[in-house]
Parts: C-alpha cells; structure tokens; sequence
C-alpha cells in the first residue's frame, strides 16, 4: 500500500494541528485515585485514545504520601480502567520503573547501567513498545513519579500523519515500510512484523529502529535493497521538528498513548543529585479491551 491511510482508528496530526482540549484531561483536586470517574475524566480519556489523537493526558494526580511501588499499583488501576492490563514478568525484567539505570536510551551492560547516575545524555528516538508476547501492548501509561532536572521531555508522533506524508513524498520507501522485518527473538517464537500495515482498528505501526537492526543481525539476514534506506527516510520524518510534539512531564502526568498508532521517545536530561530525587516514571501496558 502507498496511499494515504484510511479507515478507523486515531486521526492524524502534528503539534500545529493538535487542540490540546482534545488530549490533555485536568484532574480534579483531591479527585479520587483512577477508580472512579469523575466529571467523566477517564471517559475522556479513552475517547481520546480511540476516536481523537490517540494519546492522552491526565494532568494532576497526587501523588503524595505514595511510594514509588504505590504509584505504579495507581498506575496500573487506571490502565485497566482502559483495558486489560499486561502482566510483568517476576524478577529483574519487572521493570514497571523507569529510571536512567533501568531505561537507557541504548542497550547498557549491568556494568555499564550501574554508572547511569547523572542521567542520560542521549535522546530515544520515537518508537513503539514490544511487550513480552508476539504482539505490541495496545496501551502505553506513564506515571511521572519524578521528572528530571533539566531535560527528560517526551517526544509524541502519530504514525498516520508519518504515513500519509510517506505517501505523498516518497511513496517507495513506505511501500518497503509494509514488507517484513525481523524485531529479535522471543522467548519461543520470532518477532516478524512490517512497520505499517493496515488492521481491523486501522493503521497499525511497530517500530524500533535498534530491535530492527539487531533482529536482522540475529536472523543471519541483510536488508533487501532498498529497506536500509526506506528506514532512513522514515527516521528524517520521525525526528522531523514540524512532526514531534515535545511534552514535559510534570509530578502526577499520567500521559496515555495508543502504542500502535503514537511512537514516543523523549529527550536526554540531566538528573537531581540524590537518589530518591532522580526521574523516575512508572509504566503500564495494557490490550485492547476485547469488545473493541
């Protein structure tokens, strides 16, 4: 396919188009903890995640009195509000916090991750989260328990806005985009996916230009000509100004996104000097609901 996405699903936009009425959702003082619904704030919430930009901010949790632990529990009771929250694994990979040491912006040895004290300097490009299973979790949450000092800014794109401007500039590259590419190796199974292709909810992308890479290393298999350069060009548009819309995160944000029509990245940051003060945000991930 090299047309313009069509169908169902999150409308596209770019930070000049985006109302921010239409994404970001005030909670009320003393509101309750994600349990209820009041004024219908998570109603608002999952509209927007389905028939609006596909990301949403609720803005004002309180979060004090609450220890990190507590805030991803918070966390996960509003997800499955949503949809059916994904389980974590037990043991080290349970890593529902997210923090420079245990969220680098590249592949860390245990080494290497134990010295991510300060913060991380490097930028995480947008990109979509891969769950444990063969399939990309439909809902992202993040929890800012703790923004950074400087720096630490969300980096939000939607995938039918990327598309559609695929469509029209290079029409090539986004036919390359719809064949097959190798994410790395589950447990029992491999990751094989195109970075769009169009499903019963509408436009779907999955995207991570490191697991990309890596996942072709692994499978002994080169790029086919013209998928190297089909990457580059999606990546110029990914991190193309005019396309990001750069979101600081403040103490109690819960920034929800549709994983499978929002990539995310964010910026580097600088962090607080003591180690109860450093970033920190929790993560949720969550499947459609089944009736959707």
């Amino acid at each position: 396919m090299t047309g313009r996405a069509e169908g169902p699903g999150p409308r596209a936009w770019t930070p000049d188009t985006l109302d921010e009425q239409d994404w970001v959702v005030p909670w009320p003082p003393g509101g309750p903890d994600g349990t209820a619904d009041p004024v219908g704030s998570v109603s608002r919430v999952a509209h927007a995640l389905r028939h609006g930009p596909g990301l949403a901010l609720v803005r004002g949790l309180e979060l004090d009195g609450l220890g990190d632990p507590e805030c991803a529990e918070l966390c996960r009771r509003f997800a499955a509000r949503l949809g059916t929250v994904v389980p974590l694994p037990a043991g080290p990979a349970a890593d529902d916090l997210l923090t420079a040491e245990t969220a680098p912006a590249v592949e860390f040895s245990a080494a290497d991750r134990a010295r991510q004290r300060e913060g991380d300097a490097r930028t995480l490009d947008p990109h979509t989260d891969r769950s444990y299973g063969p399939e990309s979790p439909w809902l992202l949450g993040l929890l800012c328990i703790r923004p950074a000092r400087t720096g630490g800014e969300s980096l939000l794109v939607s995938a039918r806005a990327v598309h559609d401007r695929l469509a029209e500039q290079d029409p090539s590259a986004l036919h390359h985009l719809y064949q097959d590419f190798h994410f790395g190796r589950g447990p029992d199974f491999d990751r094989v996916s195109p970075v769009f292709r169009q499903r019963r909810h509408g436009l779907h992308v999955q995207y991570n230009r490191y697991w990309i890479e890596r996942g072709q290393q692994e499978a002994g298999r080169p790029f086919p000509p013209g998928r190297q350069a089909a990457l580059d060009t999606l990546h110029g548009v990914l991190t193309d100004p005019g396309t990001v819309l750069r979101v600081p995160l403040r103490r109690g944000d819960l920034l929800f996104l549709d994983n499978t029509a929002v990539l995310h990245g964010r910026t580097g940051f600088v962090d607080h000097a003591g180690p109860g003060e450093r970033r920190c945000l929790a993560r949720v991930w969550a499947d459609r609901p089944a009736d959707r």
